[in-house]
C-alpha cells in the first residue's frame, strides 16, 4: 500500500515530455516569421546608408524604437532616427557598406534578437577609411509586421 502512494518521478517526466513534444516550436516560428523583415531591412540598409536614404533607414523602426550609437548617444522614435540619418554631414560620403547578420534568437513568440557586424568604407576630407562595428537589434512583432524596438551599434 505504501508503495502505491509514492511519487513516481519517471511518470512526471514522461508526462512533461509528452506535453513539450506536442507543443508548437514557437522559437522556430518566431524566427521564420521575423526573417523576411530582418533580411529586407538589412538589404535596404546596405543600399540606403550609401545613398543617404533616411526614409529607408528609419522605416523598420517602431514609432518608439530606440537607436543607441557607438558613442552611447541615443535617439528615440522612427522620426528621430530618420532625422539622425538625414543630418549626416555632406562632407561624409559612404562609398560602400555591408551588414552581416551573424545570429538570431527568439526571446518570446513576439521578440527576436539579431546580432552581427557592419563594415563601411567612408570618405571624409579626402581620406578613405574602413570602419567595422558590431550591432545588437531587438525586433518586436506588431500585428503582422516586425519592427525594431532597440538597435545598439557598438
Amino acid at each position: 500500500m505504501i508503495r502505491s502512494q509514492q511519487t513516481r518521478p519517471w511518470l512526471l517526466v514522461a508526462a512533461l515530455f509528452s506535453l513539450s513534444a506536442a507543443a508548437p516550436d514557437w522559437k522556430q516560428q518566431a524566427l521564420a516569421e521575423a526573417a523576411p523583415f530582418i533580411d529586407r531591412a538589412n538589404d535596404d540598409w546596405n543600399r540606403a546608408i550609401v545613398t543617404g536614404d533616411a526614409d529607408s533607414l528609419s522605416a523598420p523602426y517602431d514609432e518608439k524604437g530606440l537607436f543607441v550609437g557607438p558613442d552611447g548617444s541615443t535617439v528615440q522614435g522612427r522620426d528621430a532616427v530618420r532625422t539622425m540619418y538625414a543630418a549626416r554631414p555632406s562632407a561624409v560620403q559612404v562609398l560602400t557598406a555591408r551588414i552581416k547578420s551573424e545570429g538570431r534568437a527568439a526571446a518570446s513568440p513576439d521578440d527576436v534578437y539579431e546580432w552581427g557586424s557592419a563594415t563601411m568604407q567612408v570618405k571624409r576630407d579626402g581620406l578613405i577609411k574602413t570602419a567595422t562595428g558590431r550591432y545588437l537589434t531587438v525586433w518586436h512583432r506588431e500585428g503582422a509586421e516586425w519592427r525594431i524596438t532597440r538597435n545598439i551599434a557598438f
